[in-house]
Order: structure tokens, then C-alpha cells, then sequence
């Protein structure tokens, strides 16, 4: 199953590139336009990280 944009977004300028969630947050505006509250954000990031250990 394809990841969708936020995941992807939460997982390269996040996780992998160490940027924080305003980050994210303004790269999803500019380029997709989507505009997302950070603590929408922020519950995913923290969905995905158990969603992670749970497979670990």
C-alpha cells in the first residue's frame, strides 16, 4: 500500500532529514497547498513511531 503525502513528507523532512514539524508544515502548503494543523502532525508522527515499534 502507497504511503500517502504527509506520511512521506513526515518521514523524509522529519525523520530522515531531522527538520522539525513548522518544516513539514510549510513544505505541504507550498507545494501540495495543504494546509494541516501541526498537532494533526504531530499525532501522526507519533502514530507512525508506534506503528514501527510495534513491527520491530
Amino acid at each position: 500500500m502507497e504511503k500517502d503525502l504527509i506520511t512521506q513528507a513526515l518521514q523524509t523532512i522529519h525523520l530522515q532529514n531531522g527538520k522539525d514539524l513548522q518544516e513539514v508544515t510549510q513544505y505541504l502548503n507550498m507545494k501540495y497547498r495543504i494546509d494541516i494543523d501541526p498537532l494533526v502532525l504531530q499525532s501522526r508522527l507519533k502514530k507512525m513511531i508506534l506503528e514501527e515499534k510495534a513491527v520491530a
